[in-house]
């Protein structure tokens, strides 16, 4: 069955939306409205300062914080996930301990909602100015230490970046295992291993043609870990824009950052991007565009979908969930 989540702007504002945009309502009933029309999930994204790109913003970008965002979508909301896409882990692990009570109390707390998706961060300012190194390793020794955190009783770790001995850390999650996924958007052995060895879910940027490629080598990697395809939950995130027909998105979604935050995302890997690309890596156009955008995921395997609305006003996000839903969720009943 296919599950459509929508990103709300935690982390988002001068990236994916205009700055002075995140607010009570564009957080806290943006979850209930997704709710209310069949989302099942929503995602907040995890930021700490403001990037160099958009330094010059004004007003300055807001950062809200995720766990606390999803906490206040936990009270005026009963069923939808609650996850973060992505939290950066690295960042966490000078205090890890105190992290994993803030991760088991939101799960205990929303009843065994929380998806957690980790990262190590895309911007290499932020992890700077927090004076934090090396986060593809502290990433993947932090998952270890809140795996013994969430499983022992007395929770001993020693490790390189962290350290804790005899903790009694209750409550526990309520989830077991406890779902966390990884925003990795490489897909080499030693990626996909790792996601059959510690995940639940995996969020990459791919194509469909690479999910296609990727998918059945990550089948293999979970069975010589014992583990099935079923085991893992494979999210795309993806940029929305609906409208009328196709000039009408491609004018909507330049009124937004998002083309300039994927492009600052992709210097120095795949070069400058071109438009074009974006509207490849995009669901853009009307109802049957969008549509048949979300079949060629579907067709390799990818039923998961987060969805970063392209919108420049707040009042959009809600319409645009509102429109998603009665235009093209019926379609995938």
């Amino acid at each position: 069955m296919v599950r459509f989540g929508v990103s709300v702007p935690t982390g988002r504002e001068g990236l994916m939306v205009p700055t002075g945009f995140a607010s009570w309502e564009t957080i806290v009933e943006a979850g209930r409205t997704a709710e209310e029309h069949g989302f099942h999930s929503v995602w907040g994204n995890d930021h700490i300062t403001v990037q160099d790109y958009v330094r010059d913003a004004k007003p300055k970008p807001s950062f809200y914080d995720p766990l606390i965002s999803m906490a206040a979508i936990s009270s005026v909301t009963k069923k939808i996930k609650l996850a973060t896409g992505i939290y950066v882990l690295p960042w966490r692990t000078p205090s890890i301990v105190l992290c994993a009570n803030r991760l088991a109390t939101l799960d205990v707390l929303s009843g065994g909602r929380l998806l957690l998706g980790i990262g190590t961060g895309a911007y290499r300012e932020e992890s700077r100015a927090l004076y934090i190194d090396r986060n593809l390793k502290r990433m993947n020794e932090g998952v270890r230490a809140l795996r013994v955190l969430f499983a022992k009783p007395k929770a001993t770790f020693d490790g390189e970046f962290m350290r804790f001995r005899d903790v009694e850390m209750f409550p526990k999650p309520v989830q077991k295992p406890f779902p966390i996924y990884v925003g990795r958007h490489l897909t080499t052995p030693s990626v996909l291993g790792w996601v059959a060895k510690h995940a639940q879910g995996w969020i990459p940027g791919l194509s469909p043609e690479q999910f296609a490629e990727a998918i059945p080598r990550l089948e293999e990697a979970l069975k010589r870990e014992g583990r099935s395809l079923d085991e893992v939950d494979v999210v795309r995130e993806v940029s929305l824009c609906q409208a009328d027909d196709m000039d009408s998105a491609v004018k909507k979604l330049l009124g937004t950052p998002a083309f300039e935050h994927l492009k600052s995302l992709l210097i120095g890997k795949d070069g400058r991007i071109g438009f074009e690309q974006f509207k490849e890596r995009s669901l853009m156009g009307d109802a049957n565009d969008i549509i048949k955008g979300i079949q060629r995921y579907m067709d390799v395997g990818v039923d998961h979908f987060m969805f970063n609305f392209a919108v420049s006003q707040p009042p959009d996000l809600v319409a645009s969930m509102e429109r998603f839903a009665e235009d093209v969720m019926p379609s995938f009943a």
